[in-house]
This record gives structure tokens, sequence and C-alpha cells, in this order.
């Protein structure tokens, strides 16, 4: 995310320099990456504002190339052939309000989201008709914190560069809550329910924060609560196994199209959940053995086990859920995510957590 635009689209990777996060072929990309503000704000009587204002760009320059790569990771691998969805319509705020249901769309020229909706289990749909537009992340700013502290700190914490981690991890969650959202792409749409409060959240687009006009809206929650949301076929949670480390559990079944819950349980640590079709034969060791071949600066090995675009749940906070709903097919995928342990800056799928599922 950068004053710079790094655009995620996966159309043009083939003419962009190597970016990070690349866990398929050398054409291929992924999900999941954005920025804020940072610890240098305490040191402001050491540096020249000229010298801050640079760190700064720097900083969100490697975030924006950060996140394109992460959009790339898969994104490039062509899945099967999906029908597009039919344009929508403008939201209003009437229609959010008797369904209890948020429309978010994304195009080429702009994201388009109701200013408010009612508190409540709230359902937010959203899809895209643009390649490298439209992974939209659901956020609580805390008391005091703005858009530019988000994006900074955001960076730091989803950094390539392992000891940016640590502080980040920290500091993004003095800044913000991270409610999910979706990894989606064009005539792939996707749901996820929220429980709202009375107040303002942040809607963003991953994918533009690194843009010289990142997309990103306030959503005011005010007014009678209704609750209508998903019902989920199982519940998949990521947390810390004592002696084993970090894991994904999962409980009930998956099922084709339908809705599943996503549960962060890893102390101090945003998560995301995402799934991607494998190669027949994949073993957990194969997967193991691609994962631990990884560099940590985020750049990504040849010979991928994946053969797909990924789909799945943006970042949640600790002790968060999520219910989500993309269009996951009867295959057999992995469970992955690109996040860094907030400990060490390392990927957590180097750590164990990773699994391969069956969706039926």
């Amino acid at each position: 995310m950068s004053p710079i635009p790094v655009r995620a689209s996966p159309s043009a990777h083939v003419r962009r320099p190597p970016m990070p996060r690349h866990p398929c072929p050398p054409d291929t990309g992924k999900a999941s990456e954005v920025p804020a503000m940072n610890h240098d704000s305490q040191n402001t009587t050491e540096r020249p504002k000229h010298m801050k204002g640079a760190e700064r760009r720097r900083r969100t320059l490697r975030t924006a190339t950060a996140l394109a790569g992460a959009a790339l990771l898969l994104a490039g691998v062509q899945g099967p052939a999906v029908a597009a969805p039919s344009p929508a319509g403008p939201t209003t705020a009437a229609t959010a309000e008797t369904s209890h249901t948020v429309e978010l769309t994304s195009t080429a020229e702009a994201l388009t989201a109701p200013a408010t909706t009612r508190p409540g289990l709230t359902t937010f749909h959203a899809s895209t008709t643009q390649a490298g537009k439209g992974w939209i992340g659901l956020a609580r700013l805390k008391d005091g914190k703005s858009w530019d502290d988000f994006r900074d700190v955001l960076s730091r914490a989803l950094s390539n560069t392992p000891s940016d981690v640590p502080q980040g991890a920290k500091d993004l969650d003095d800044t913000a809550t991270l409610l999910g959202g979706l990894v989606i792409h064009p005539g792939q749409p996707g749901s996820f329910t929220q429980r709202l409060q009375p107040g303002t959240y942040l809607l963003f687009d991953y994918l533009t924060v690194g843009d010289a006009q990142p997309r990103h809206r306030p959503l005011t929650v005010t007014g009678d609560a209704v609750d209508q949301g998903l019902a989920p076929t199982a519940t998949i949670v990521s947390r810390n196994v004592p002696g084993a480390g970090p894991r994904f559990e999962i409980r009930g079944a998956l099922r084709a199209g339908r809705p599943l819950r996503y549960v962060n349980e890893i102390p101090g640590q945003v998560n995301e959940l995402l799934f991607v079709k494998i190669a027949d034969g994949t073993t957990e060791a194969d997967l193991r053995a691609y994962f631990a071949s990884m560099p940590d600066d985020g750049t990504f090995p040849p010979n991928s086990p994946f053969t797909s675009v990924s789909l799945g749940s943006l970042h949640l906070s600790t002790g968060r859920s999520s219910v989500v709903q993309v269009p996951l097919e009867r295959d057999r995928y992995a469970a992955i995510t690109w996040s860094k342990d907030a400990t060490d800056g390392i990927k957590l799928v180097k750590k164990g957590l990773f699994t391969i599922v069956d969706v039926g």
C-alpha cells in the first residue's frame, strides 16, 4: 500500500517485476497484506520531518509491493470457468436495512458501498468485475486512530521483512480490530457475516491500499438491531496446539458453495483463512516441504502444488470469528494462510498452520 500505485491485477503480472508471496508457478499469485502508522511517531524529536516522510514513503512502497505480491499469489492460476455475476446496481440504505445485507461492488473505477446500515448480525455480499480489485476487508479503528495510522501499522504487521512484524503486530493491535472480509475474483463473488455494534467501521480494499488513491469507505452503524446471517455447515479454528504449534482444526463437514465459520484463537495474531486447490497426489508432507523451501523475503519457489486461485476470509484479530461463503467446489483443497508469526515474522505455514481438506 503506497502512494505509488503498485497494482495487483493478475492479468498484468507477466509484465511486472517479480513480486513477493508467490507459491504458485512463476506467473501466479495470492492474497492479503496491508498498511498503517508506526513507532517512528514516538521519536519525532530525533528525525527531521523530511526524513520521517521519506522513511514512511519507503515503508509504504514496501507494503505496496508485498500486497501486490500477495494479491498475485494464486490469482494468476486459472481455475475452471465461472459465469460472471450480473452487474450489481447501486446499493441504497433502504435495501441494506430491509434485508440486513450490505452490498459491496468493485469495478475498474470504484468501490460502491452504503454509508450506513443497522446493527446486529449483518451479511456483506461482495463482487468484483475487475481483476486486482475487490478484496474488501472490514475493520474497526480504535479511539483516536485514523486511516493513515491503520495503513502504516498494517503494512508492518504483514511485512515481508520478518524483523518488522513483531512491533507492527503490537501496533496493529493498538490501532484496529480486524473483522475479516473476502478473497474473491471476477465471476466468483462471496459473502461474510459479522455482528456489528453501533458506531463507525471501515471498509477497505486490500488490493488498493498501496495505490495513490486507495479505496476505503466509512460505514456508520445505527438504528434498531436486526439479526439475519449465514448458517455454516462447518467451523475452522486457527489455534496454538500445545507441543505442536499453530494449527487449523476442522469441525463439521465442508460443503461446496455453503457457508463456513472461521475463528481465530491464536493470541496476539491476526490471521486469514484461504482455500486453494492442490494437484492430484499432493500430501501434507509435500506441502510442508514446499513451505519450508520458501525464503522469508516474500519470494516463492517454482513447482507449486497449487492449481487454482485462492478464495476465503481476510484477516481476523484474535478472538474474532466470521461466517464466510465463497464458491468452493467439490474438490481437494489446501487450507492455508500467508500471515506471519507476530512473534518473529516467519510465515505461519512454515510452523504447520495448513491442512488438506476435502470439500463435499
